[in-house]
């Protein structure tokens, strides 16, 4: 099927692109990049452009994240028990031991996003 702007009016949710072809997509514009880059190829405008097409295909930073995504669940509940483990034992300690878990939660993907692929 070929979409254009009418069928979009009919089907709001239509999309040219599947997410498995999105993320096929921008892990290849990432090896690219990074071939470009280790073989000094990588021109200011090869840059805008890669900007451009990243920010439309991965607005999420989902790439970045999908490692630490796939922990998360674990990280968190290791953390959780930390956190209440310290609230009740060290009742005194607890509202560090709660901002260093937000911390060690948030702090990764502020980190994964900020360093980029």
């Amino acid at each position: 099927y070929v979409a254009d702007e009418d069928t979009t009016i009919y089907n709001p949710g239509l999309t040219l692109l599947t997410q498995s072809e999105k993320e096929r997509l921008v892990a290849s514009l990432i090896q690219n990049r990074q071939t470009g880059l280790s073989t000094n190829h990588w021109t200011e405008n090869n840059e805008y452009a890669f900007d451009f097409l990243k920010q439309k295909l991965d607005p999420l930073h989902m790439y970045e994240l999908s490692g630490y995504l796939g922990i998360l669940p674990y990280w968190g509940a290791i953390l959780y028990l930390g956190a209440l483990f310290a609230q009740q034992n060290a009742r005194g300690i607890f509202p560090l031991v709660y901002g260093l878990c937000a911390l060690g939660v948030f702090g990764p993907v502020l980190l994964l996003v900020a360093n980029g692929p």
